[in-house]
Protein backbone atom coordinates (compact mmCIF):
# COMPACT_ATOMS: atom_id res chain seq x y z
CA UNK A 1 0.00 0.00 0.00
CA UNK A 2 1.24 3.49 -0.89
CA UNK A 3 1.81 5.71 2.13
CA UNK A 4 1.42 9.49 1.86
CA UNK A 5 2.28 12.14 4.44
CA UNK A 6 1.14 15.77 4.42
CA UNK A 7 3.15 18.40 6.27
CA UNK A 8 0.29 20.86 6.73
CA UNK A 9 0.57 24.42 8.03
CA UNK A 10 -3.05 24.21 9.21
CA UNK A 11 -5.82 21.64 9.51
CA UNK A 12 -9.46 21.52 10.67
CA UNK A 13 -8.39 19.87 13.95
CA UNK A 14 -6.85 23.23 14.93
CA UNK A 15 -9.43 25.84 15.92
CA UNK A 16 -7.38 28.81 14.70
CA UNK A 17 -5.51 27.11 11.88
CA UNK A 18 -8.09 25.79 9.45
CA UNK A 19 -8.14 28.13 6.46
CA UNK A 20 -8.07 27.32 2.76
CA UNK A 21 -4.85 25.30 2.83
CA UNK A 22 -6.07 23.20 5.75
CA UNK A 23 -9.38 22.65 4.01
CA UNK A 24 -7.58 21.40 0.90
CA UNK A 25 -5.35 19.02 2.87
CA UNK A 26 -8.39 17.62 4.70
CA UNK A 27 -10.27 16.99 1.44
CA UNK A 28 -7.29 15.54 -0.42
CA UNK A 29 -6.26 13.35 2.51
CA UNK A 30 -9.74 11.91 3.02
CA UNK A 31 -10.38 11.16 -0.66
CA UNK A 32 -6.96 9.48 -0.90
CA UNK A 33 -7.77 7.42 2.21
CA UNK A 34 -11.16 6.47 0.75
CA UNK A 35 -9.38 5.16 -2.36
CA UNK A 36 -7.15 2.85 -0.31
CA UNK A 37 -4.09 5.05 0.23
CA UNK A 38 -2.57 5.10 3.73
CA UNK A 39 -2.50 8.81 4.65
CA UNK A 40 -1.11 10.71 7.62
CA UNK A 41 -1.07 14.43 8.37
CA UNK A 42 1.40 16.36 10.53
CA UNK A 43 0.23 19.79 11.72
CA UNK A 44 1.48 22.38 14.25
CA UNK A 45 -0.69 22.43 17.34
CA UNK A 46 -0.90 23.46 20.95
CA UNK A 47 -0.17 19.90 22.04
CA UNK A 48 1.40 16.60 21.01
CA UNK A 49 -1.41 14.21 20.20
CA UNK A 50 -2.56 11.68 17.58
CA UNK A 51 -6.13 11.87 16.27
CA UNK A 52 -8.25 10.09 13.69
CA UNK A 53 -9.83 12.36 11.09
CA UNK A 54 -12.11 10.42 8.78
CA UNK A 55 -9.70 7.50 8.53
CA UNK A 56 -6.62 9.74 8.34
CA UNK A 57 -4.03 9.65 11.11
CA UNK A 58 -3.35 13.22 12.25
CA UNK A 59 -0.27 13.85 14.35
CA UNK A 60 -0.55 17.16 16.15
CA UNK A 61 2.93 18.52 16.78
CA UNK A 62 3.36 21.03 19.57
CA UNK A 63 4.37 24.30 17.95
CA UNK A 64 7.06 26.76 18.94
CA UNK A 65 6.15 28.55 22.16
CA UNK A 66 9.52 29.68 23.54
CA UNK A 67 9.72 33.24 24.84
CA UNK A 68 12.72 33.95 22.61
CA UNK A 69 10.95 32.89 19.39
CA UNK A 70 7.69 34.59 20.33
CA UNK A 71 9.55 37.76 21.29
CA UNK A 72 11.50 37.75 18.02
CA UNK A 73 8.27 37.25 16.09
CA UNK A 74 6.61 40.13 17.98
CA UNK A 75 9.46 42.49 17.12
CA UNK A 76 9.46 41.32 13.49
CA UNK A 77 5.69 41.81 13.21
CA UNK A 78 6.05 45.31 14.61
CA UNK A 79 8.59 46.12 11.87
CA UNK A 80 7.17 44.28 8.84
CA UNK A 81 3.63 43.27 9.83
CA UNK A 82 2.33 39.69 9.44
CA UNK A 83 5.52 38.61 7.65
CA UNK A 84 7.21 38.66 11.05
CA UNK A 85 5.57 35.33 11.77
CA UNK A 86 8.19 33.71 9.53
CA UNK A 87 10.29 33.26 12.69
CA UNK A 88 7.68 30.98 14.24
CA UNK A 89 6.79 29.32 10.92
CA UNK A 90 10.38 28.18 10.41
CA UNK A 91 10.57 26.89 13.97
CA UNK A 92 7.33 24.95 13.45
CA UNK A 93 8.59 23.62 10.13
CA UNK A 94 11.60 22.15 11.92
CA UNK A 95 9.34 20.46 14.47
CA UNK A 96 7.07 19.04 11.75
CA UNK A 97 10.02 17.56 9.85
CA UNK A 98 11.46 16.10 13.07
CA UNK A 99 8.13 14.39 13.84
CA UNK A 100 7.77 13.22 10.25
CA UNK A 101 11.28 11.73 10.10
CA UNK A 102 10.71 9.86 13.36
CA UNK A 103 7.49 8.38 11.98
CA UNK A 104 9.17 7.65 8.63
CA UNK A 105 11.85 5.56 10.36
CA UNK A 106 9.12 3.66 12.17
CA UNK A 107 6.77 3.19 9.19
CA UNK A 108 8.27 4.54 5.93
CA UNK A 109 6.34 6.82 3.59
CA UNK A 110 6.44 6.71 -0.20
CA UNK A 111 5.35 10.31 -0.64
CA UNK A 112 5.57 13.43 1.50
CA UNK A 113 3.83 16.63 0.48
CA UNK A 114 4.70 19.97 2.00
CA UNK A 115 3.23 23.40 1.39
CA UNK A 116 5.07 26.54 0.38
CA UNK A 117 2.61 28.31 2.69
CA UNK A 118 4.49 28.66 6.00
CA UNK A 119 7.41 26.72 4.45
CA UNK A 120 6.46 23.40 6.04
CA UNK A 121 9.01 21.42 4.02
CA UNK A 122 11.90 23.85 4.45
CA UNK A 123 14.03 21.38 6.42
CA UNK A 124 13.21 18.24 4.42
CA UNK A 125 16.34 16.73 2.93
CA UNK A 126 16.17 15.15 -0.55
CA UNK A 127 15.89 11.37 -0.34
CA UNK A 128 15.86 8.54 -2.85
CA UNK A 129 13.52 6.65 -0.49
CA UNK A 130 10.48 8.82 -1.09
CA UNK A 131 8.96 11.45 -3.35
CA UNK A 132 8.75 15.00 -2.06
CA UNK A 133 5.96 17.13 -3.56
CA UNK A 134 5.52 20.82 -2.89
CA UNK A 135 2.03 22.24 -3.32
CA UNK A 136 2.09 25.92 -4.21
CA UNK A 137 -0.58 27.66 -2.17
CA UNK A 138 0.57 31.26 -2.35
CA UNK A 139 3.05 33.73 -3.81
CA UNK A 140 4.25 36.43 -1.48
CA UNK A 141 5.16 38.64 -4.43
CA UNK A 142 1.65 38.43 -5.84
CA UNK A 143 -0.32 38.43 -2.62
CA UNK A 144 1.62 41.11 -0.76
CA UNK A 145 2.58 43.56 -3.50
CA UNK A 146 0.62 46.41 -1.88
CA UNK A 147 2.09 46.13 1.60
CA UNK A 148 4.73 48.84 1.36
CA UNK A 149 8.48 48.85 0.82
CA UNK A 150 9.61 46.82 3.83
CA UNK A 151 6.78 44.32 3.50
CA UNK A 152 7.66 43.85 -0.18
CA UNK A 153 11.31 43.25 0.75
CA UNK A 154 10.38 40.59 3.31
CA UNK A 155 7.86 39.07 0.90
CA UNK A 156 10.63 38.72 -1.68
CA UNK A 157 12.87 37.01 0.87
CA UNK A 158 10.13 34.56 1.84
CA UNK A 159 9.42 33.78 -1.80
CA UNK A 160 13.15 33.15 -2.30
CA UNK A 161 12.93 30.54 0.47
CA UNK A 162 9.84 29.11 -1.25
CA UNK A 163 11.72 28.77 -4.51
CA UNK A 164 14.73 27.17 -2.81
CA UNK A 165 12.44 24.48 -1.40
CA UNK A 166 10.70 23.93 -4.73
CA UNK A 167 13.99 23.43 -6.55
CA UNK A 168 14.99 20.71 -4.07
CA UNK A 169 11.67 18.85 -4.37
CA UNK A 170 10.91 16.03 -6.80
CA UNK A 171 7.82 17.77 -8.18
CA UNK A 172 5.93 21.01 -7.68
CA UNK A 173 2.28 21.65 -8.43
CA UNK A 174 -0.35 24.32 -8.04
CA UNK A 175 -4.13 23.99 -8.17
CA UNK A 176 -4.45 26.95 -10.54
CA UNK A 177 -2.86 27.85 -13.85
CA UNK A 178 -2.75 31.43 -12.55
CA UNK A 179 -0.27 30.62 -9.78
CA UNK A 180 1.65 27.98 -11.74
CA UNK A 181 2.31 30.51 -14.51
CA UNK A 182 3.66 33.03 -12.00
CA UNK A 183 6.33 30.64 -10.75
CA UNK A 184 7.14 29.46 -14.27
CA UNK A 185 7.48 33.00 -15.61
CA UNK A 186 9.21 34.69 -12.67
CA UNK A 187 11.38 31.84 -11.35
CA UNK A 188 11.68 29.42 -14.29
CA UNK A 189 10.24 26.55 -12.25
CA UNK A 190 8.54 23.49 -13.71
CA UNK A 191 5.14 23.67 -11.99
CA UNK A 192 2.35 21.20 -12.80
CA UNK A 193 -1.33 22.01 -12.41
CA UNK A 194 -3.22 19.44 -10.35
CA UNK A 195 -6.79 20.34 -9.45
CA UNK A 196 -8.12 19.70 -5.93
CA UNK A 197 -11.13 17.48 -5.25
CA UNK A 198 -14.47 19.27 -5.38
CA UNK A 199 -15.49 17.47 -2.23
CA UNK A 200 -17.72 19.30 0.24
CA UNK A 201 -17.01 16.94 3.12
CA UNK A 202 -20.24 17.92 4.91
CA UNK A 203 -23.99 18.01 4.31
CA UNK A 204 -25.85 21.34 4.61
CA UNK A 205 -27.86 21.65 7.79
CA UNK A 206 -31.63 21.60 7.41
CA UNK A 207 -31.68 25.06 8.99
CA UNK A 208 -29.59 27.35 11.17
CA UNK A 209 -30.51 29.22 14.34
CA UNK A 210 -29.86 32.70 12.95
CA UNK A 211 -32.75 34.65 11.47
CA UNK A 212 -31.79 35.21 7.85
CA UNK A 213 -33.51 37.42 5.29
CA UNK A 214 -35.90 35.53 2.99
CA UNK A 215 -33.75 36.47 0.00
CA UNK A 216 -30.06 37.46 -0.10
CA UNK A 217 -26.67 37.21 -1.79
CA UNK A 218 -23.81 35.69 0.23
CA UNK A 219 -20.14 36.58 0.72
CA UNK A 220 -18.16 34.02 2.73
CA UNK A 221 -14.75 32.66 3.61
CA UNK A 222 -11.84 34.84 4.67
CA UNK A 223 -13.34 38.34 4.70
CA UNK A 224 -10.53 40.65 3.68
CA UNK A 225 -9.42 43.20 1.12
CA UNK A 226 -7.67 40.49 -0.93
CA UNK A 227 -10.91 38.52 -1.05
CA UNK A 228 -12.82 41.56 -2.33
CA UNK A 229 -14.67 42.37 0.89
CA UNK A 230 -13.79 46.07 0.66
CA UNK A 231 -14.95 46.22 -2.97
CA UNK A 232 -18.29 44.63 -2.01
CA UNK A 233 -18.70 47.13 0.83
CA UNK A 234 -18.28 50.02 -1.63
CA UNK A 235 -20.46 48.42 -4.30
CA UNK A 236 -23.32 48.04 -1.81
CA UNK A 237 -23.79 51.82 -1.70
CA UNK A 238 -24.51 51.77 -5.43
CA UNK A 239 -26.72 48.71 -5.12
CA UNK A 240 -28.92 50.27 -2.41
CA UNK A 241 -29.33 53.43 -4.49
CA UNK A 242 -31.08 51.24 -7.09
CA UNK A 243 -32.49 48.47 -4.89
CA UNK A 244 -33.10 49.77 -1.34
CA UNK A 245 -34.33 46.36 -0.10
CA UNK A 246 -31.20 44.48 -1.22
CA UNK A 247 -29.91 42.05 1.42
CA UNK A 248 -26.58 40.29 1.95
CA UNK A 249 -25.26 37.70 4.39
CA UNK A 250 -21.54 37.57 5.19
CA UNK A 251 -20.05 34.44 6.79
CA UNK A 252 -16.47 34.41 8.02
CA UNK A 253 -13.96 36.06 10.31
CA UNK A 254 -13.58 39.83 10.13
CA UNK A 255 -12.26 42.24 12.74
CA UNK A 256 -14.57 44.54 14.65
CA UNK A 257 -12.83 47.68 13.41
CA UNK A 258 -13.51 46.78 9.77
CA UNK A 259 -17.16 45.99 10.54
CA UNK A 260 -17.60 49.30 12.35
CA UNK A 261 -16.11 51.18 9.38
CA UNK A 262 -18.38 49.44 6.90
CA UNK A 263 -21.51 49.96 8.97
CA UNK A 264 -20.70 53.63 9.37
CA UNK A 265 -20.34 54.04 5.61
CA UNK A 266 -23.56 52.10 4.95
CA UNK A 267 -25.57 54.35 7.22
CA UNK A 268 -29.30 53.50 7.32
CA UNK A 269 -28.74 50.34 5.25
CA UNK A 270 -26.21 48.84 7.67
CA UNK A 271 -28.85 46.45 8.99
CA UNK A 272 -29.29 45.00 5.51
CA UNK A 273 -26.03 43.04 5.86
CA UNK A 274 -26.13 40.11 8.29
CA UNK A 275 -22.59 39.29 9.46
CA UNK A 276 -22.59 35.82 11.01
CA UNK A 277 -18.92 35.28 11.74
CA UNK A 278 -17.25 31.94 11.26
CA UNK A 279 -19.53 28.89 11.03
CA UNK A 280 -19.12 25.13 10.80
CA UNK A 281 -19.37 23.73 7.29
CA UNK A 282 -22.93 22.32 7.61
CA UNK A 283 -24.24 25.73 8.69
CA UNK A 284 -22.16 27.58 6.13
CA UNK A 285 -23.36 25.34 3.31
CA UNK A 286 -26.99 25.88 4.32
CA UNK A 287 -26.49 29.67 4.11
CA UNK A 288 -24.80 29.36 0.70
CA UNK A 289 -27.35 26.90 -0.64
CA UNK A 290 -30.23 29.26 0.15
CA UNK A 291 -28.55 32.29 -1.46
CA UNK A 292 -29.44 33.79 -4.83
CA UNK A 293 -25.72 33.89 -5.67
CA UNK A 294 -22.31 34.07 -4.03
CA UNK A 295 -20.21 37.22 -4.38
CA UNK A 296 -16.49 36.31 -4.33
CA UNK A 297 -14.44 38.98 -6.18
CA UNK A 298 -10.88 38.22 -5.02
CA UNK A 299 -8.09 40.50 -6.22
CA UNK A 300 -5.60 37.60 -6.19
CA UNK A 301 -6.29 33.97 -5.33
CA UNK A 302 -5.47 30.33 -5.97
CA UNK A 303 -8.56 28.43 -7.14
CA UNK A 304 -10.40 29.42 -3.95
CA UNK A 305 -12.33 26.84 -1.95
CA UNK A 306 -15.22 29.26 -1.56
CA UNK A 307 -15.83 29.37 -5.32
CA UNK A 308 -15.48 25.59 -5.62
CA UNK A 309 -17.92 25.02 -2.76
CA UNK A 310 -20.50 27.46 -4.12
CA UNK A 311 -20.41 25.90 -7.59
CA UNK A 312 -20.51 22.37 -6.15
CA UNK A 313 -23.67 23.38 -4.27
CA UNK A 314 -25.19 24.64 -7.52
CA UNK A 315 -25.02 28.32 -6.50
CA UNK A 316 -23.73 30.75 -9.15
CA UNK A 317 -20.76 32.99 -8.41
CA UNK A 318 -20.18 36.66 -9.12
CA UNK A 319 -16.39 36.73 -9.18
CA UNK A 320 -13.25 38.31 -10.59
CA UNK A 321 -12.21 37.95 -14.20
CA UNK A 322 -8.73 36.79 -13.31
CA UNK A 323 -7.05 35.73 -10.06
CA UNK A 324 -7.85 32.08 -11.02
CA UNK A 325 -11.62 32.48 -10.48
CA UNK A 326 -12.06 32.62 -14.24
CA UNK A 327 -10.64 29.08 -14.36
CA UNK A 328 -13.70 27.94 -12.42
CA UNK A 329 -16.61 30.21 -13.32
CA UNK A 330 -17.88 30.07 -16.89
CA UNK A 331 -19.05 33.60 -17.62
CA UNK A 332 -22.77 33.74 -18.31
CA UNK A 333 -23.33 30.05 -17.46
CA UNK A 334 -22.23 29.39 -13.87
CA UNK A 335 -21.99 33.01 -12.84
CA UNK A 336 -20.68 36.40 -13.90
CA UNK A 337 -17.11 37.71 -14.05
CA UNK A 338 -16.21 41.35 -13.47
CA UNK A 339 -12.85 43.11 -13.88
CA UNK A 340 -10.73 42.98 -10.74
CA UNK A 341 -11.42 46.01 -8.57
CA UNK A 342 -14.23 47.34 -10.79
CA UNK A 343 -16.78 48.38 -8.15
CA UNK A 344 -19.27 49.69 -10.74
CA UNK A 345 -19.33 46.37 -12.62
CA UNK A 346 -19.60 44.47 -9.36
CA UNK A 347 -22.60 46.57 -8.29
CA UNK A 348 -24.26 46.01 -11.69
CA UNK A 349 -23.85 42.23 -11.40
CA UNK A 350 -25.27 42.20 -7.88
CA UNK A 351 -28.31 44.23 -8.96
CA UNK A 352 -28.95 41.94 -11.94
CA UNK A 353 -28.76 38.90 -9.67
CA UNK A 354 -31.06 40.47 -7.08
CA UNK A 355 -33.63 41.28 -9.75
CA UNK A 356 -33.46 37.74 -11.10
CA UNK A 357 -32.64 39.03 -14.58
CA UNK A 358 -29.63 36.80 -15.29
CA UNK A 359 -29.77 33.62 -17.39
CA UNK A 360 -27.22 31.97 -15.07
CA UNK A 361 -29.52 32.02 -12.03
CA UNK A 362 -31.70 29.19 -10.76
CA UNK A 363 -32.62 26.72 -13.53
CA UNK A 364 -30.26 28.54 -15.91
CA UNK A 365 -27.20 27.68 -13.81
CA UNK A 366 -24.84 25.32 -15.68
CA UNK A 367 -22.10 23.62 -13.64
CA UNK A 368 -18.66 24.41 -15.09
CA UNK A 369 -16.81 21.66 -16.94
CA UNK A 370 -13.87 21.93 -14.55
CA UNK A 371 -15.96 20.46 -11.74
CA UNK A 372 -15.97 17.14 -13.60
CA UNK A 373 -12.17 17.16 -13.64
CA UNK A 374 -12.28 17.78 -9.91
CA UNK A 375 -14.46 14.80 -9.00
CA UNK A 376 -12.72 12.95 -6.14
CA UNK A 377 -11.77 9.90 -8.22
CA UNK A 378 -10.21 12.07 -10.93
CA UNK A 379 -8.45 14.26 -8.37
CA UNK A 380 -6.89 11.15 -6.84
CA UNK A 381 -5.77 9.93 -10.27
CA UNK A 382 -4.19 13.30 -11.03
CA UNK A 383 -2.35 13.37 -7.70
CA UNK A 384 -1.03 9.81 -8.05
CA UNK A 385 -0.18 10.46 -11.68
CA UNK A 386 2.11 13.29 -10.61
CA UNK A 387 3.79 10.95 -8.14
CA UNK A 388 4.23 8.27 -10.84
CA UNK A 389 6.06 10.74 -13.07
CA UNK A 390 8.76 11.11 -10.44
CA UNK A 391 10.32 8.08 -8.73
CA UNK A 392 7.56 5.91 -7.25
CA UNK A 393 5.28 3.73 -9.32
CA UNK A 394 1.76 3.69 -7.94
CA UNK A 395 -1.46 2.06 -9.00
CA UNK A 396 -3.57 5.05 -10.04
Amino acid sequence: MVRVAFLAPEFPTEARLSGGVGSYVAKMATVLAASGIDVEVFVPSTTNEVLDFGGVRVQRVKGERSLVARGAAWVARWVVGPHGDIVVHLKNAGRLVHAFEARHREHPFDVVQSSNYNLTGHYLEPSSERVHLVRVSTSRRLYDRNGGRYAAMIAGCIEALDVRGMRRADAVYAPSTFLAEHFRRVHGLDVDVVRPPAELGAVPDASIDDALPPRYLVHFGSLSQRKGTDAIARALLQVWAREPEFRMVWVGEINDEAIAGFRSAWGPHAGHVSILGRRAKPELYRVVLDAVASVLPSTVDNLPNTVIESLALGVPVIGSDGASIDELVEHGASGWLVPIGDVDALADAMVVAWRGEADWLGPGFAPPALLDEMRPARAVQAFLGLVSRTKVEVDA
